[in-house]
């Protein structure tokens, strides 16, 4: 009798165990970028700023999808929903065009991947997710139906990211290179010197198959501050 329970207690917890590594997620979060005006419209040219003005007087949103495994995730611009329309749509078209290739995260070794093509250079950025030396706190909230937690992040430059994350959801991934929360983050704030970013979850759809993801491996392999630092003059350009 004894070897039978023992028999049954083993089959469970291969069984168990088999599922949970099965169980993958697809998360739709849609971005909003809130620019100021005064401050960012000397990115572009006098005879475009007013189609910048109006573009961000209507909202500039763009679509993204998480698939994650809890082992591999690729996050990527939803195409098909993301449908430019007229000029006003700049600011979606150059973040289309920024985020023309995904980012991969890869939790067995805490790195990030992602493709970038310079010119006629095509570069494989391989680097650590960020460390944003999370701070959990007691502040709680409800985002599409969702409990999550706020966290505060801090960057190597000093730099502080908000992230609200639900624990019902047990992915350490989220939006972007953002990650490693005690759940998935639901949204994330970002604040640069000309414009911020909000992503917020739309969507999740748990899914009883473990998602096949491939790590990219097309492109010269540097980390992102080499990646920079190697198109210097570029970037230096595009800052004048």
């Amino acid at each position: 009798m004894r070897n039978i329970v023992i028999v049954i207690i083993l089959f469970l917890t291969i069984n168990l165990s088999a599922q949970a590594k099965k169980e993958s997620i697809c998360a739709t979060y849609k971005a909003e970028f809130i620019f100021d005006y005064e401050q960012s419209k000397d990115m572009f040219p006098k005879d475009v700023q007013p189609v910048f003005k109006k573009a961000i007087d209507r909202g500039v949103f763009v679509d993204f999808i998480l698939e994650s495994n809890n082992e591999l995730s690729i996050f990527k611009a939803d195409i098909k929903l993301n449908n430019a329309q007229d000029e006003a749509d700049m600011i979606v078209q150059e973040v289309l065009k920024s985020e023309q290739n995904p980012l991969y995260k890869d939790f067995s070794k805490n790195e990030y991947y992602k493709q970038f093509d310079i010119n006629v250079k095509t570069y494989l950025v391989k680097d650590n997710l960020p460390d944003f030396q999370w701070k959990l706190t007691k502040e709680k909230s409800v985002i599409n139906g969702y409990n999550a937690t706020k966290a505060i992040g801090t960057d190597e430059q000093g730099n502080e990211f908000t992230a609200w994350y639900s624990t019902d959801i047990k992915y350490k991934d989220g939006p972007h290179n953002f990650a490693n929360l005690p759940g998935l983050i639901l949204q994330a704030e970002v604040i640069t010197p000309y414009f911020k970013t909000i992503f917020t979850i739309n969507n999740i759809e748990i899914l009883k198959e473990n998602l096949n993801i491939s790590l990219p491996t097309k492109g010269k392999i540097v980390t992102f501050q080499e990646m920079r630092k190697a198109n210097k003059p570029i970037n230096e350009g595009v800052e004048k």
